[in-house]
């Protein structure tokens, strides 16, 4: 299943594999924003409640969301244990392990959505096929709703400093997560370190370094254009705690 390298880092990360079960802990962005302008535009449009594919759906919480306002959803990712704890999260939606950039799936839905995973795609041909495969899931007049890094403000967050947060895991034990981010040639490098302490046990430790690749907003028409979707707005990033994000909504 694993194609390209994106789905590799779902696969091996372990904030999406061995850590998985934390990843709610530090990632606490607010969903209802998000559930929000998704829900608003698709009313607006007609296509309320409309059948979703939720692409990239880490642990669920995005897509619960959207479930609660009365939406059909599906969940896709590359990751088996996101997968897993989406699907418990949301037991009525389907489930589909698969590499956004080779996923073939119907032209079935009124909506797809799409958060922070385009960012994992870092060369022209990724990136291309993975907006591609996203439009070729959408019926006629369908909307695609995603979520990327905006390169000029991610170039200026990317300055090396250390960021550590930490998650109480329960009985004891304690994940701390520590990442430092650096810009190189328009790229974001990423070290992340994983320190798990538990009493009476020995320490455990894990690390990933990885690439992620903002997008530029003409890029991100162009890449668009090319796969059919030829309306496109582009936005300040919805449920964010950073300015560096853009929400786009495209047609």
């Amino acid at each position: 299943m694993v194609v390209s390298a994106s789905a590799q880092t779902s696969s091996e990360r372990p904030f999406y594999a061995l850590h998985a079960g934390a990843y709610d802990l530090l990632i606490t962005d607010p969903v209802d924003p998000w559930a929000d302008a998704v829900h608003d535009r698709l009313t607006g449009a007609g296509r309320a409640p409309a059948s979703i594919l939720d692409a990239g759906c880490g642990t669920g919480r995005h897509a619960a969301g959207l479930i609660a306002k009365g939406h059909r959803v599906d969940l896709v990712d590359a990751s088996a244990e996101l997968l897993s704890l989406a699907a418990r999260r949301c037991p009525s939606a389907r489930t589909i392990r698969a590499d956004l950039c080779e996923m073939t799936l119907p032209p079935a839905y009124d909506a797809v959505t799409c958060r922070g995973v385009l960012n994992d795609m870092i060369t022209d041909r990724d990136r291309a096929a993975a907006v591609r495969s996203l439009a070729g899931c959408l019926r006629p007049g369908g909307l695609l709703f995603l979520d990327v890094r905006e390169e000029r403000a991610s170039r200026e967050r990317a300055d090396g400093t250390l960021q550590r947060r930490q998650a109480d895991l329960g009985d004891g034990a304690k994940l701390t997560f520590t990442t430092r981010t650096t810009w190189e040639q328009g790229t974001l490098r990423v070290e992340e370190r994983y320190d798990v302490t538990r009493p009476g046990a020995p320490d455990q430790r894990a690390g990933y370094d990885f690439t992620m690749r903002p997008w530029t907003e003409p890029e991100l028409r162009a890449v668009l254009r090319d796969s059919g979707l030829h309306h496109a707005e582009v936005s300040g990033g919805v449920g964010r705690r950073t300015a560096d994000r853009l929400f786009v909504v495209a047609s």
